[in-house]
């Protein structure tokens, strides 16, 4: 009885760590950015064979950064560029990464590590950005096409 409990637990927790493979993890905004990516990836660097989400590489959800790995599939390239579970992963290339940072995809064959490694580093740590002359300020602010200007306390 106690051998079998133990199975069970092992059984469950395998399955809990090959879930976090799959498409569904349970965020919505998750699947959001992969369906973005999965489109992204399909564009440009899809030939003959669908492209669709294998895993995530790596995180930070409070710099807005997520990166995840696509891999071809046994399905044929068709539109729209969506997740499909019919169709089965393949190791085979081109395998692409895609990293959404603050909105913005971009993706890179998995084979140009140097790149992908930039744009990761360029996310997580952004330049550091000086004043801009006649850049936007609070003494200029604009409500509806019409400049307003003085100090906030004044308006």
């Amino acid at each position: 009885m106690r051998g079998s409990l133990l199975l069970l637990s092992a059984l469950l927790l395998l399955e809990s760590t090959v879930e976090m493979k799959e498409y569904q993890l349970g965020q919505p905004e998750t699947n959001k950015i992969i369906d973005k990516a999965i489109k992204a990836a399909n564009e440009r660097h899809g030939k003959t064979k669908h492209l669709d989400f294998d895993s995530i590489l790596s995180s930070n959800y409070d710099k807005r950064m997520l990166n995840v790995l696509l891999k071809p599939t046994t399905c044929d390239k068709t539109e729209p560029f969506v997740h499909r579970k019919e169709c089965k992963i393949r190791n085979a290339t081109p395998q692409v990464s895609c990293i959404e940072c603050r909105g913005e995809i971009t993706c890179f064959l998995l084979k140009e590590q140097e790149k992908i490694k930039q744009n990761v580093s360029n996310c997580l740590n952004p330049p550091k950005r000086s004043h801009i002359a006649g850049g936007v300020n609070l003494l200029a602010q604009t409500a509806e096409d019409e400049q307003q200007t003085g100090c906030l306390g004044c308006i």
